[in-house]
């Protein structure tokens, strides 16, 4: 049996997110006299990191005002770090459809622009410290959709990059997943649209955590199915996509200058 992996986006993709993460924007927002955001105006800012979230949620003409970016950038993570947990939760039936992909054997990881310092409390307070193989937030590698991060997760779990799936709910996690060449399935639930999604050039969309379920056993089939073929043992050539991240990362993976918070 050959390995299948399947890394998840947390915000929108794995859990229901955006209410905390408005919380703290709009007491950033109050603490330096400026005018408070809806909550739909906060989901079109999320997705490339907290600089860019917080920069888009300042008035447009501060916006560039570096320092001012830089004040509110460190407010709002205080103001995060106290709020986080409070109304995040796991959408419904995603537990279930991760403990069934690991009874199939399939190696489980999570990739989020949000900075690790939150992602690892996140992940083990909604779904247990032990479920996913690899946990990664923001931290030395660069912000999807650069797919440096996915190839570093896919390997550690043991797989190739076309054996496998990148599930989101953006436009950024889909080209993610083409820039790493991997299989994409874009989820209806979460903060962006199926328009958004197809139009990325989603492989698949999930209705329902179920679809992934569906859809994920299909590509363990095929990719097994494949292997039973190869006659002899030969050695796999790499992928593009990670013979230009053996070039662009030869070196130590290199700290981003934005930081990244959903």
């Amino acid at each position: 049996m050959v390995t299948t992996a399947v890394i998840f986006d947390l915000d929108g993709t794995l859990a229901y997110t955006i209410e905390d993460i408005t919380t703290a924007i709009n007491k950033m927002l109050d603490k330096l006299g400026y005018d408070k955001r809806t909550l739909e105006e906060v989901l079109g800012y999320i997705n490339k990191g907290a600089r860019n979230l917080v920069r888009l949620s300042l008035p447009k003409s501060v916006q560039d005002v570096e320092f001012i970016v830089d004040s509110a950038l460190g407010i709002y993570e205080e103001e995060y770090e106290e709020c986080f947990l409070e109304k995040t939760k796991a959408y419904e039936d995603v537990i279930s459809m991760l403990e069934h992909l690991k009874d199939m054997k399939v190696r489980i990881g999570v990739l989020s622009n949000k900075q690790d310092k939150f992602v690892k409390p996140m992940i083990e307070k909604l779904f247990g410290k032990d479920t996913f193989n690899v946990v990664m937030g923001q931290g030395p590698f660069p912000t999807k959709p650069n797919p440096a991060c996915a190839l570093h997760m896919c390997k550690a779990m043991g797989a190739k990059p076309f054996r496998c799936i990148f599930v989101g709910d953006s436009d950024i996690d889909i080209k993610t997943a083409l820039n790493a060449e991997m299989t994409a399935i874009g989820v209806s639930w979460g903060y962006r649209s199926v328009e958004v999604l197809k139009d990325a050039g989603a492989h698949y969309i999930a209705e329902c955590p179920e679809d992934i379920l569906k859809i994920t056993g299909e590509i363990v089939e095929r990719n097994n199915a494949k292997k039973k073929k190869i006659k002899a043992p030969r050695a796999e050539k790499a992928t593009s996509a990670e013979q230009k991240m053996a070039a662009e990362n030869s070196a130590e993976p290199r700290e981003e200058t934005e930081q990244g918070t959903e």
